[in-house]
């Protein structure tokens, strides 16, 4: 049997370290900006005599979960909210917490790149920018960091937080093209503990629709549809497309997302976490059902032991 372990590091006016925690719940996905944790803490924790919880909004937190002492990152990230009720609950966000507090600065492009228009408001995280770069004409009227990302995730161009080696790498785009060989094979009897809510879908069957805009330097938009016109409805967005190579462009889309393979999601174990965009393969009754991206992963510890919920998104391989 192994024994759960976890280690929460905060830091703030004064550094804590807690190696026990009633709960942790991490949820990372793609779709949004923000990855956040919420620690549930034991009714009779000790805090060197503090009369209140003495962990503030702002404070630096860092998660180790595990098995038998052998103690994964899991999170880092900073204290959004202290909860008033017991079990008290901490709730965390990761590094774009600091984006929500940066100011934008208000500028006007005639044309720029996704790289340039995030190097300018001044962000110093790496940056990982993949597929179309260029917005064309462009007016930054946003007054956070964040609220501009919200604001191209209105277009499109989806923005989140990865960590790797430790240091937080900041991805946008609009597809999300990595390495196709899986970092993690998941086997039904042997690390997937249900595979009730994946479905199987096959190209043939898929009804699809896709509604494809470009936009041009003068913020003019060009938009075309292709697909069954009683299917799925999906929109994506490039820039500085003519209509022809919208359409061509839509209609490679279109036989992309049209594959056979798997959707929905599966639990396993919290032995090795996996991360958003991590390549992972699934075998289900002994046949390879191919290698996926994760689109998102619910960590969840507690007294019902260590799981991953973790969401299928495009089939790579």
């Amino acid at each position: 049997m192994f024994k759960l372990c976890a280690k929460i590091e905060i830091a703030g006016e004064r550094s804590w370290t807690l190696d026990f925690v009633t709960a942790v719940e991490i949820t990372r996905d793609t779709e949004k900006l923000t990855a956040e944790a919420k620690i549930t803490l034991p009714k009779k924790l000790k805090w060197d005599g503090a009369s209140e919880i003495p962990v503030h909004r702002g404070d630096a937190v860092r998660i180790y979960l595990g098995y038998d002492g052998n103690l994964q990152l899991a999170f880092i990230g900073y204290v959004r909210d202290v909860g008033f009720k017991t079990p008290v609950v901490i709730t965390c966000e990761d590094d774009m917490f600091k984006l929500k507090q940066m100011p934008a600065q208000k500028k006007a492009y005639r044309s720029v790149t996704i790289e340039t228009l995030l190097k300018d408001q001044g962000i110093t995280y790496k940056l990982n920018v993949m597929g179309e770069q260029s917005l064309g004409a462009y007016r930054v009227t946003a007054d956070t960091v964040a609220a501009l990302l919200g604001k191209l995730s209105e277009q499109g161009i989806r923005s989140f937080f990865r960590y790797e080696n430790g240091e937080a790498v900041l991805y946008c785009g609009v597809l999300f093209e990595r390495d196709s060989t899986p970092a993690q094979v998941f086997h039904t009897g042997v690390n997937i503990i249900s595979d009730q809510s994946l479905q199987q879908q096959q190209a043939e069957n898929m009804r699809l629709r896709v509604k494809a805009v470009s936009l041009l330097p003068n913020n003019k938009k060009i938009k075309v549809e292709v697909g069954d016109a009683d299917g799925e409805h999906r929109t994506l967005h490039t820039y500085n497309k003519t209509e022809s190579e919208l359409k061509a462009w839509a209609q490679q889309e279109i036989k992309r997302l049209k594959r056979d393979g798997l959707t929905g999601s599966f639990t396993t174990f919290g032995a090795s976490l996996v991360d958003c965009l991590d390549s992972i393969g699934i075998i289900i009754d002994g046949k390879r059902m191919g290698v996926y991206q994760v689109k998102k992963n619910v960590i969840k510890y507690g007294d019902s032991g260590f799981r991953q919920e973790i969401t299928l998104g495009l089939r790579v391989q």
